[in-house]
């Protein structure tokens, strides 16, 4: 999907605001739940890419998310300001160029 080019392109919004880490992750975080919250009735009704079996399998896959909650919490808690900032950036980079490529 196109709209999966977003990311790279909030994280530079984002990073251009100059918010602090903890807003930064916020902030994309509620962004991204509205877009992909949004997108669900078109998957299921149009697209047709969540069934009944995609369903359950997600259900099957919570405990995971719910670990890397947890274990983003304590990594993020680690990281300074400016290295979080770089890291960012160094990752978008990194999907930009995956893109072209």
């Amino acid at each position: 999907m196109v709209g999966n080019l977003a990311g790279s392109v909030m994280a530079l919004y984002l990073l251009s605001m100059r918010l602090p880490k903890n807003e930064y992750i916020g902030t994309a975080a509620w962004f991204f739940l509205v877009v992909n919250l949004f997108k669900v009735p078109l998957h299921v009704f149009v697209w047709k890419t969540i069934t009944w079996n995609s369903f359950f399998l997600d259900l099957v896959t919570i405990p995971a998310v719910v670990v890397g909650v947890f274990l983003g919490i304590w990594v993020i808690k680690k990281f300074p300001e400016m290295y979080y900032r770089w890291f960012i950036i160094g990752t978008t980079a990194l999907a930009a160029l995956l893109l072209v490529f």
